[in-house]
């Protein structure tokens, strides 16, 4: 072994004593949990005064001060125009000329119509064919 080299070979398993194998550090502060504590107060405090006041401006509206009255209305019927009684009607439009547009129906009887305001007569049907629900 010419220049003081050894050529000695380690035994398997063995680590040599000069490495050490660095851990992970970890920036933490002495008053870490206390911080988070004291975060978590914060946004609990936070969070109930923002629930207070939403729900005080809600009730605020239903406390109102004015005196609401009761309006009592009237009718009058002025007039009486003749209708088919097996027709239900879904949808009404006065077309001018004393004709209304009336769409009419239950379930595989749709049609819309024509009718006559003053004798109640059908002059026009339509939806020939059925149609269909998906």
């Amino acid at each position: 072994m010419a220049g003081g080299v050894s050529m000695r070979k380690k035994a398997a398993g063995k680590r040599s004593n000069n490495f050490k194998p660095q851990q992970p550090t970890m920036h933490t502060s002495s008053n870490s949990p206390f911080r988070t504590r004291k975060t978590l107060i914060l946004v609990s405090v936070l969070s109930a005064v923002a629930v207070i006041v939403l729900s005080w401006n809600t009730w605020s509206s239903f406390r109102s001060d004015a005196v609401v009255s009761a309006q009592i209305y009237s009718i009058e019927v002025v007039n009486e125009f003749p209708h088919d009684p097996a027709a239900f009607t879904q949808g009404l439009l006065y077309g001018g000329n004393d004709t209304l547009l009336e769409s009419t129906g239950l379930n595989g009887r749709s049609s819309i119509r024509e009718v006559d305001l003053q004798t109640g007569k059908v002059h026009c049907i339509s939806l020939d064919k059925p149609y269909l629900l998906y």
